[in-house]
């Protein structure tokens, strides 16, 4: 019964309010330490920080919509490509939300980035991967100190099937580096449909190169998908019409020999075969044109699915610069406190427990 009463009392308000005071008269008694581990917590944070991004980061931003073609439609949505030939629509859920986000830092849309020729200010043809190897400082701060093999390797190949072990490993280095740290997207307002997509690197060309080049490769990847069963029928149709053209020509040149045989004939046999070729030939006709003007249809269909992404804000020269980001350094001001408190807490909690055995 007393048991009961003394935890009763416990929860009583007014002791937890002594409790509470209790706790910031300790906090501020020893504000010392809190202040020493809240300074160590913010040096390592700063550290951290500066060994990140060592060097002047140009960021470049685009600010996008993703809209299909036809009438109106949820984000990302599409069209029946087809039209009035039938077919199915494409997966237009890959690319809408939070979906995006993910899809553009996908290792096949970044190797497909990176891999793409440009043609440089001298005119010269290089893959962006060496360019990017060649105009920024990831040799000489990631892989100087540890990875010598990697500083003097150039990626010779536009597939990843096709190169070395050591080209993998210097081309999969910048393509961590690169969707790690150097790209993020969200956007801007989530009562619009639009998106922000923000590339951070050390070279102010190549910040603005990449980012165009990403969103058109994305833009590529996203038609591919939307349009591929018409792109599948129009190689079904397309085979269609060089068949039915062949046996065309086939019927034609064979109708042409039978009537210039039959100029001079007189039985009237002889024209019952070449009665049989025209009709052929009207028929085989018919089925060509239609054929032809259902393969155009489905290339017109394609071609008005572009541009499939709006660009809304592009990305423009000069552009803003940073030296580094503070997250670590206040992520480890903070941390330092919560530790600092923590320990005084505890430490008066074990200096009380020690005190009630004493005295038991």
């Amino acid at each position: 019964m007393e048991q009961q009463q003394q935890e009763q009392v416990t929860l009583t308000p007014k002791l937890i309010f002594q409790k509470i005071i209790q706790t910031k008269d300790l906090i501020l008694k020893n504000w010392w330490l809190i202040l020493i581990l809240a300074g160590i917590g913010t040096a390592v944070g700063y550290y951290v920080d500066s060994e990140k991004n060592k060097r002047v980061q140009y960021i470049s931003e685009i600010i996008f919509n993703v809209t299909g073609a036809g009438a109106s439609q949820d984000l990302g949505g599409l069209g029946s490509l087809l039209g009035g030939m039938g077919g199915g629509r494409g997966d237009a859920g890959l690319f809408t939300g939070e979906n995006l986000f993910y899809v553009i830092k996908t290792r096949p849309v970044l190797e497909r980035a990176l891999l793409t020729p440009i043609t440089l200010s001298n005119g010269k043809k290089e893959l962006f991967v060496n360019y990017y190897l060649d105009s920024t400082f990831i040799r000489q701060d990631d892989w100087g100190d540890f990875l010598k093999e990697w500083l003097p390797v150039r990626i010779q190949h536009t597939k990843r099937d096709s190169m070395s072990r050591l080209e993998r490993q210097v081309f999969d280095g910048a393509l961590n580096k690169i969707r790690d740290r150097e790209i993020t997207i969200g956007q801007p307002n989530i009562k619009t449909a639009f998106y922000e997509l923000t590339v951070s690197m050390e070279n102010e060309t190549v910040s603005k190169v990449f980012i165009e080049l990403l969103l058109s490769t994305v833009e590529r990847v996203y038609q591919e998908t939307q349009t591929r069963k018409s792109r599948e029928m129009m190689g079904i149709m397309r085979a269609r019409v060089d068949s039915l053209g062949r046996v065309l020509n086939r019927t034609e040149s064979q109708l042409a020999k039978t009537t210039a045989i039959n100029v001079e004939a007189v039985a009237p046999t002889a024209k019952v075969a070449e009665g049989r070729l025209t009709r052929s030939t009207s028929f085989v006709t018919a089925l060509y044109l239609e054929a032809s003007r259902s393969l155009e249809n489905l290339q017109m269909s394609i071609v008005k699915e572009s541009p499939l992404f709006t660009i809304i804000e592009p990305v423009v020269l000069p552009l803003e610069t940073k030296l580094f980001t503070r997250e670590n350094t206040k992520f480890g001001a903070i941390l330092g406190v919560i530790v600092a408190i923590i320990f005084v807490l505890a430490k008066q909690t074990y200096s009380e427990a020690l005190r009630d055995m004493k005295k038991k």
